[in-house]
């Protein structure tokens, strides 16, 4: 029983320093790879959410429903503006002008009404349930380089790392209250 938890216990440990090392790693690493000790100490570290094949494909469907709605809403107002203005124009080359443009417009406008999202094939036949991700917030603090001790800087920050939370793709402010 003892051995049982003792494993667990560093099982944990192993884990949890997976994502420190990872995000360390990340912090201290400029964008042309260029690895900097900046006495990386992590404060506090919270408990990774995954995100799932099914959270990306409610992001990415959502971006595609937004954009089109904007888009879609732009196409109206612009057949609304030229109809106005073809109806108050009394030059016959204008109205035809307008009237062009008020057919392009539609003709996208229905086009794009009949558009959905198309997937990656990448997500095809992959459970909803896949971990593709995990984001974890981090409180951590940092000595720029060229400075010392009295420059140590404080600051929480959401990570984004690979399933296995061993490897960091981003870092994004933190929204969270103090």
């Amino acid at each position: 029983m003892k051995l049982a938890v003792m494993a667990l216990f560093f099982t944990g440990c192993a884990v949890q320093s997976n994502y420190e090392k990872a995000i360390a790693d990340f912090v201290q690493t400029d964008r042309s790879g260029t690895w900097t000790d900046m006495k990386f100490k992590v404060i506090e570290i919270g408990e990774p959410t995954d995100i799932t094949v099914g959270d990306s494909i409610k992001i990415l469907t959502d971006k595609f429903e937004s954009d089109k709605e904007k888009y879609l809403n732009n196409l109206k107002s612009s057949i609304e503006r030229c109809t106005a203005s073809r109806d108050k124009e009394s030059f016959s080359s204008m109205k035809e002008f307008y009237q062009k443009q008020i057919d392009k417009n539609q003709t996208l406008l229905d086009s794009l009404l009949k558009t959905t999202v198309v997937l990656p094939e990448a997500y095809v036949n992959v459970p909803e349930s896949k971990v593709l991700a995990k984001e974890i917030e981090c409180k951590f603090s940092i000595v720029p380089p060229m400075y010392n001790n009295d420059a140590r800087q404080e600051m929480t920050e959401k990570f984004m790392l690979n399933a296995a939370g061993d490897k960091c793709y981003r870092m994004t402010h933190s929204k969270t209250k103090k």
